[in-house]
């Protein structure tokens, strides 16, 4: 993690000609569904009100909820976890938009380009997502930052220290 403290999600994360879906909070989720299966590139919904500013993120969890709900495939291993879904579910099952869908406390996941790629993963493992929003200083969307990115960024860092200790080994025999 002591890798990723050092370099900012700036530094990193590419503005894609295909970023994450943006919807309004009014939007039909049905609609909502059928884009996001339409293309198959997408990675994550994002829910912005006015001017774009993030209000929350539909997490592909919800997705996979919603089509359980839909499927009459609400099942679960223990009472407990029944009970811990049970009030999501039943929101789900009476979700008309995506501002009823998106994740409660979800816009707490968006990242800015000066954060600390350690921070954005921190955010992607405690909100469960693979794909963030990155917002500027309003809030308003400005791309997405990947799992993949901050992966990649670490496997580089740790692969530069891996030769740069080896050189040192060498020069010391």
């Amino acid at each position: 993690m002591k890798i990723l403290e050092g370099r900012t999600i700036g530094d990193v994360y590419t503005m894609d000609r295909r970023p994450s879906m943006l919807v309004g909070p009014d939007e039909r989720f049905t609609a909502v569904v059928r884009r996001f299966a339409e293309g198959p590139e997408m990675r994550g919904i994002f829910v912005v009100g006015e001017k774009d500013r993030l209000i929350g993120v539909i997490t592909r969890r919800d997705l996979l909820d919603w089509a359980r709900v839909q499927l009459g495939e609400a099942t679960y291993s223990t009472e407990e976890a029944w009970l811990a879904e049970d009030v999501r579910l039943t929101a789900l099952m009476r979700a008309i938009t995506a501002g009823e869908v998106m994740r409660p406390g979800s816009e707490a996941a968006a990242v800015r380009p000066s954060d600390t790629l350690a921070e954005a993963l921190r955010r992607m493992i405690a909100h469960d997502l693979i794909c963030l929003p990155v917002v500027d200083e309003q809030g308003r969307v400005l791309g997405d930052l990947k799992l993949t990115e901050v992966l990649a960024c670490a496997l580089e860092a740790n692969s530069q220290a891996d030769e740069a200790s080896d050189i040192d080994l060498m020069h010391r025999c």
